[in-house]
C-alpha cells in the first residue's frame, strides 16, 4: 500500500483521552484516506462507529476516525495529541481528505491541515460557534455555554475545500460566507437540503457521487447541482424539510408534504414522527396520535419520538401526559442539556391554566408563582 503505516488487519486506537478516541480503520490499499470527525451527537459513546466508517469500509478505503464524548466542537486540551496521531498515521497517503458534517465539519475544516489532510469536505459546517465571532447562531446555545474555546482560530486553512450547504438555511448561509472569505472554498448549495444535508444527499445517492468525484479530482459542482435537483423528489429530507418551512397558517399544505416524506421513505421513523406533528399543527389530533404510536413501534424509535408525543399532548392541553413524558425523558438521558427546558416551558403553560398563573404570566412573575404553586 502507499500509506506509511503498513497493512492493519483490524482497527485499532491511535489516541485515546477521556474526551476523544482517534480509530484507524486501514490495511486495504488505498491511495486515498479519510480522515473523519464525528457529529453532535447524544450518544456518548467514544467506541461508537466513526462518521462514515461502514461506508468507507465496505468500499475498502482507508480511514481514521476522530470522535467526541461531548458535543463541545472539539475544543478540548489534549486535541492537539489527538490531531498529531492522525497527522504521523496519513503521512504516505496521495491523498488525505478531512470530512464530516455540521459539527464534524467544522472540525474538518478548521482541523483538516492541523492533521495532515490537503482536502476538506463538509456538510453544514459552522465556521465556528463562538459567540463572540457569530452571535447571529444559537442553535447550541446551551452546549456553546459550557465551552471553553480554544485560542485556535489562526491555524492555517485548506488549499481546497469543499463545503455542501443548504442555501435557504440562512445560518449555514452564513457560515459558508464566513469559510468563503477567509480561504478559497467552493460552495455546493443545496436548496430545501435541511440541517445537515447528508439525508437529502444520501436519499438521491448524490452523497456517494459527491465523496467518489472528489476523491478522484472529477468534481463537477455545477453539473452535480443539475443532477441533484433533477434527483431531488427522490429524497424524503427534501419533503420533510419543505413541510417544516410551510408557513403557519398552510396546515393542509404542511400535513401533504410532511405525508409525501413518510411515504417516500416508510423506514424512516423521523418522517413519520414529522408527519404526526404537522398533523396536531392543524388540530387532527385522533390522527396524529395514531402516527406517533406508529413512529414509536417502529425499530429505530429514539428519544426524539417521545418527544414528539410530548409535544402532542402539549398541543391538546394534555400536561400532565406532556410532564410524564419529559420527566421520563430526563431520567433516562441526564446529560441531553434541552429536556430541563422543554419542563420548564410546559410546566409555565400548564400554571397558566391558573387564574393567578395567567396574571402571572401577563405580569411577569412566573418565577414567583412557579414557588407558589410548585
Amino acid at each position: 500500500m502507499n500509506a506509511a503505516t503498513g497493512p492493519i488487519v483490524a482497527p485499532r486506537e491511535l489516541f485515546r483521552s477521556d474526551n476523544l478516541l482517534v480509530r484507524q480503520v486501514a490495511g486495504f490499499g488505498s491511495d486515498v484516506c479519510y480522515v473523519t470527525f464525528a457529529s453532535y451527537t447524544d450518544d456518548r459513546r467514544l467506541d461508537r462507529p466513526g462518521f462514515g466508517e461502514e461506508h468507507f469500509t465496505g468500499r475498502g478505503i482507508d480511514a481514521i476516525h476522530v470522535l467526541s464524548r461531548d458535543n463541545r466542537w472539539y475544543q478540548h486540551p489534549e486535541l492537539d495529541e489527538a490531531l498529531r496521531a492522525v497527522a504521523g498515521a496519513v503521512a504516505g497517503y496521495v491523498r488525505v481528505i478531512a470530512y464530516g458534517s455540521s459539527m464534524g465539519g467544522f472540525a474538518a475544516l478548521r482541523y483538516g491541515a492541523s492533521c495532515g489532510a490537503t482536502v476538506g469536505l463538509a456538510l453544514s459546517p459552522q465556521y465556528t460557534v463562538d459567540p463572540a465571532v457569530v452571535p447571529f447562531d444559537r442553535r447550541w446555545a446551551d452546549d456553546v455555554a459550557r465551552i471553553a474555546f480554544r485560542q485556535d482560530a489562526d491555524l492555517p486553512p485548506l488549499g481546497e475545500q469543499y463545503v455542501v450547504y443548504d442555501s435557504r438555511d440562512a445560518y449555514d448561509r452564513r457560515h459558508f460566507e464566513l469559510f468563503a472569505a477567509r480561504s478559497p472554498t467552493i460552495g455546493v448549495p443545496v436548496p430545501h437540503g435541511g440541517h445537515p444535508v447528508g439525508s437529502y444527499l444520501a436519499e438521491t445517492d448524490m452523497l456517494r457521487v459527491l465523496v467518489e468525484n472528489i476523491e478522484t479530482k472529477r468534481f463537477d459542482p455545477a453539473a452535480y447541482a443539475r443532477e441533484l435537483r433533477r434527483r431531488r423528489r427522490r429524497s424524503a429530507q427534501y419533503f420533510y424539510v419543505l413541510a417544516l418551512r410551510t408557513p403557519a397558517h398552510r396546515p393542509r399544505l404542511r400535513v401533504a408534504l410532511a405525508r409525501l416524506a413518510a411515504e417516500t421513505q416508510a423506514d424512516n421513523v423521523m418522517y413519520w414522527s414529522a408527519l404526526g406533528a404537522a398533523l396536531d399543527a392543524a388540530g387532527a389530533f385522533d390522527e396524529a396520535v395514531a402516527v406517533h404510536r406508529k413512529a414509536l413501534a417502529m425499530p429505530h424509535a429514539t428519544m426524539f419520538q417521545h418527544h414528539t408525543l410530548m409535544l402532542h399532548h402539549e398541543a391538546r392541553g394534555a400536561y400532565d401526559e406532556a410532564l410524564a413524558i419529559v420527566d421520563r425523558l430526563i431520567a433516562q438521558n441526564p446529560a441531553v442539556l434541552w429536556l430541563p427546558h422543554e419542563r420548564r416551558r410546559i410546566r409555565r403553560r400548564k400554571r397558566r391554566l391558573h387564574p393567578l398563573g395567567w396574571l402571572a404570566g401577563k405580569l411577569g412573575l412566573d418565577p414567583v408563582v412557579e414557588r407558589l404553586l410548585g
